[in-house]
């Protein structure tokens, strides 16, 4: 029996795979001040199932040291930054086998997984953070050190006075953009709401917020096509699946930028996203 863990910002996804099928699982709240006080509460939940586990696949943000199994750096989980999360697993659950990845990575993977007969497939999550994988003949492209497709600072401003949080994940990420707005005065309390603001189109501040960001994510998506030439783009995450006709718009301009390679790349929404990060997690 295998144990996938997929940990995120706001809540931790976990369950029990066997033969490529979700037997169990639970979700429960990531604790970003106490990963301690996470951990321990699935490990209590998962021996409640009382099955045996011989291999465990965890998923976590980036940027990690792959070799190490290290969280560097998660804004999100201050806690969990600089820790060990591959031994602090191997140690809860006296398990030497543990594989570590990525979330946008094994998100990829698993998108790759329920899909058939792909070459490459680019996935991009936009939720409480952004994030990307890149899965080519259905191996994760990696990097050289582990830390390809970390994308949270892609397209950074150089001459901002932190240009290290100044990329597309500062600006448009689910948690930035209330906090973007806040700061241009627009009172806005939640990311559904301030897409309610834009679709009134009454708010000069609201659309021209939006049209950056639009023309932000057309860069980079595009960008991307360049660089990977992918056979197919999945969009996941809560910001981008509550919000479709905004993302099908820049997926028709990306389309019209991109024309030139003689490749129409296809765009898709991501599928079962939470059961196939599972099955991802297991794929490693």
């Amino acid at each position: 029996m295998k144990l996938a863990v997929d940990i995120g910002g706001t809540s931790i996804r976990f369950g029990l795979i066997e033969n490529n099928k979700i037997i169990k699982k639970q979700v429960i709240d990531t604790d970003g001040n106490n990963m301690k006080k996470s951990l321990n509460k699935i490990k209590t939940i998962v021996d409640s199932w009382n099955e045996p586990i011989d291999f465990i696949g965890l998923c976590c943000p980036g940027p990690l040291n792959l070799k190490r199994g290290t969280i560097l750096t998660t804004y999100n989980l201050p806690d969990w930054n600089n820790r060990c999360i591959l031994k602090e697993f191997k140690d809860l659950f006296e398990i030497e086998n543990v594989k570590i990845n990525n979330d946008g990575n094994v998100a990829a993977l698993g998108q790759f997984t329920v899909r058939e007969n792909l070459h490459s497939l680019l996935y991009f999550t936009i939720s409480t953070g952004i994030g990307a994988g890149f899965i080519n003949e259905g191996k994760i492209f990696e990097g050289f050190s582990g830390a390809a497709l970390e994308i949270a600072n892609a397209l950074p401003i150089y001459k901002n006075k932190n240009s290290k949080r100044s990329g597309i994940e500062f600006l448009a990420s689910g948690k930035n953009i209330c906090l973007q707005l806040q700061e241009l005065g627009v009172e806005v309390n939640s990311t559904k709401q301030a897409f309610e603001l834009y679709k009134k189109g009454d708010n000069p501040i609201v659309n021209d917020f939006f049209s950056m960001i639009e023309e932000k994510f057309i860069s980079l998506i595009s960008t991307s096509i360049y660089f990977f030439n992918p056979q197919i783009i999945v969009i996941g995450g809560s910001v981008a699946m509550f919000n479709q006709d905004f993302f099908n718009e820049i997926f028709k301009k990306v389309i019209e930028v991109t024309e030139d390679i003689g490749y129409q790349t296809k765009f898709e929404f991501a599928q079962d996203l939470d059961d196939s990060t599972l099955l991802g997690c297991c794929k490693m």
